[in-house]
């Protein structure tokens, strides 16, 4: 079907070609498989068999009724137009296997005749000042009638070992989040917060390749980042997902893809169910 190494696995998983849309370009596929050393059919029957696995996911979440409604929610047109659906975060939410992609399936299986768009603006590597930026300069000119944020797993690294600088401090990230949650609310968008996921730290921590950075993650950061997401989430009446408690601070592994940092198709399938419960909050 394809034949790839398990580092353009890991490339393609995690959408590395994507880097350029900082600056709004669209990659077409010759160009992402061409930054990964692969032909475009490559990367075509690679990506084609992860969405098919993510549909696979969706067909049974459809079981339940009230998940399906979630999605006619989610679909239902606003003030004469389309509705406009927009995840927003880091790795987390651009993996192909992720919630992300599991809801972009969702979208596509319940009343396929009613038209939406879809974006899914995770890209690996950003920060909540990435998302600062780019929400005021790109997403909020597409006027997304639902949000999706999830940012932390970049803001929560160290350097220079476990007491290290933290890369987006505590006070930035919950400015960061305030601004961004803000401007979302201006254009009448309904927002669902969702916190960074905790880390197997005796995974991450223990890594080769981070260490070689001097990189380290410590749960007690990110629950800071969560405590700050359920502050704003409480003032402004947003709904939250909190996976520090759905996963808790020592969360199990087979939760995870091998490098203990990002969850894998079992902890998005958690994620996911719980994305579709916070949607039903809204009346």
């Amino acid at each position: 079907m394809f034949e790839l190494s398990d580092d353009n696995i890991f490339q393609m998983d995690f959408n590395f070609q994507q880097v350029p849309s900082a600056l709004a370009v669209n990659i077409p596929v010759e160009a992402a498989a061409l930054m990964l050393d692969i032909t475009a059919v490559q990367f075509t029957a690679y990506t084609d068999y992860a969405f098919g696995q993510c549909t696979a996911v969706a067909q049974k979440l459809l079981e339940k009724p009230e998940w399906a409604e979630a999605i006619r929610k989610l679909k239902a047109p606003r003030d004469g137009h389309i509705s406009t659906i927009m995840t927003v975060g880091d790795s987390i939410t651009t993996y192909r296997y992720g919630y992300a992609e599991i809801l972009r399936a969702l979208v596509g299986l319940v009343d396929p005749e009613q038209p939406i768009q879809f974006y899914n603006h995770g890209r690996s590597g950003y920060t909540s000042t990435h998302g600062l930026e780019h929400t005021f300069t790109q997403y909020l000119a597409q006027k997304p009638d639902w949000v999706f944020l999830k940012y932390g797993a970049n803001d929560t690294k160290r350097f220079n070992g476990s007491g290290g600088k933290l890369l987006v401090s505590i006070e930035e990230y919950t400015a960061n989040f305030t601004a961004i949650v803000d401007g979302f609310l201006s254009v009448g968008s309904r927002i669902i917060l969702i916190t960074p996921s905790p880390v197997v730290e005796s995974i991450v921590n223990n890594d080769p390749g981070m260490a070689a950075m001097s990189i380290t993650w410590d749960n007690a950061d990110i629950q800071a980042c969560a405590d700050a997401l359920k502050r704003i989430a409480g003032e402004r009446g947003i709904p939250l997902v909190d996976l520090v408690s759905l996963y808790s601070t020592k969360p199990d592994p087979v939760l995870y893809c091998p490098d203990g940092l990002h969850p894998g198709p079992a902890g998005h399938q958690i994620l996911i169910e719980h994305v579709l419960n916070s949607i039903n909050t809204y009346s």
